[in-house]
Order: C-alpha cells, then structure tokens, then sequence
C-alpha cells in the first residue's frame, strides 16, 4: 500500500512537473516570438506559474531610450473572491533585463482583516481618499481599497515594483 501510495505521489508530482515545464516552455517560446531571447533565466526566475491561470501577451515597439524590446503579460489567477493580476513588463536592452510588475489583488473581507500589520505600515491614511497607503521592511508600497459588494466587504490592494539583472561586472555599486 505504502509503494502504491508513493507511486501515485510521484506520478504527480512528474505530471505536475511536466505541466509546468511545457508551460515555461510556451511562455519562453512567446517572449522569443516577440523579439526578447536574451532573458531566458531571468524570466524563469520571475514567472508566475500555477494552476488555473489566464495568460495575455503584447509587445510594445520601440524602446523607451534606446533599442529595447518590452513585452508585457498579464496573468490573472485565483478563484472568484480571491483573485491576483500580475501585469508584468520584461524589457531587453543590449546588456540588460529588467521587469517592471504591477499587481492587484481582490480578496473578500476587510483591508483591516487581510493586510497583516506586524508585515505592513500605514504611511499615509488618506481619510479624504478611497486608498490606503502601506510600506514593508523591504520598501515595497502597497496601496489598498475597500468596498462593499452585495453586502460583502472586498478588499483591493494594488502593488508595484522594478527589477533589474545587470550583466556580469556591471552591477551598480552599493551606497
């Protein structure tokens, strides 16, 4: 029993591999499609797979300052109540790779109930706003939404943040 039990998991487990592989592998292939092939590992490093996922893909023409190419993808995954949107901007220049991520999230309950405050701090209430300002140890900002829907509060919270891989020995130095 305990053999079978053991094979079933690992027959899933391989399944699931092998799922999320030809996905990475459809997805890597869009991005080459559309002029990124420089940013293989940096995107495998920032995809967001999972189940139950829809995906949407665009390329922006002409780079922002200079030849860049940027292709975005929006990917939108959850259940109804409890919902992510990744809008995810990768951008290929000549020596670099870099993503620009914004995201929203929908859950059902209060911001108060959801945002955990021991992670997140207020930075700004807003009192005269619909918004709620947040920051984390790590600098990232958060700002959140709450609204009732057919008598349910609904908290929406909204997120961005910049990405940069540098080639070898170009890194920044640190302040």
């Amino acid at each position: 029993m305990k053999r079978l039990l053991l094979l079933l998991l690992l027959s899933i487990t391989s399944t699931t591999f092998i799922y999320a592989k030809n996905n990475e592998n459809i997805l890597l292939n869009a991005f080459h499609k559309n002029g990124i092939t420089k940013c293989d590992k940096f995107i495998k490093k920032h995809m967001r797979l999972k189940d139950s996922f829809n995906v949407f893909i665009s390329k922006h023409d002409d780079g922002i300052d200079g030849p860049s190419t940027e292709v975005s993808i929006v990917t939108i995954y959850g259940t109804k109540g409890n919902t992510i949107k990744f809008d995810d901007s990768y951008i290929q220049t000549a020596k670099n790779c870099a993503l620009h991520s914004r995201s929203v999230a929908t859950k059902i309950g209060s911001c108060d109930s959801i945002i955990n405050p021991s992670k997140w701090f207020r930075t700004s209430p807003m009192p005269n706003k619909d918004y709620t300002a947040y920051k984390n140890k790590q600098g990232f900002d958060l700002y959140a939404k709450e609204l009732v829907v057919g008598g349910s509060k609904v908290c929406i919270m909204e997120a961005s943040m910049r990405i940069k891989e540098f080639e070898k020995g170009k890194e920044p130095k640190r302040r």
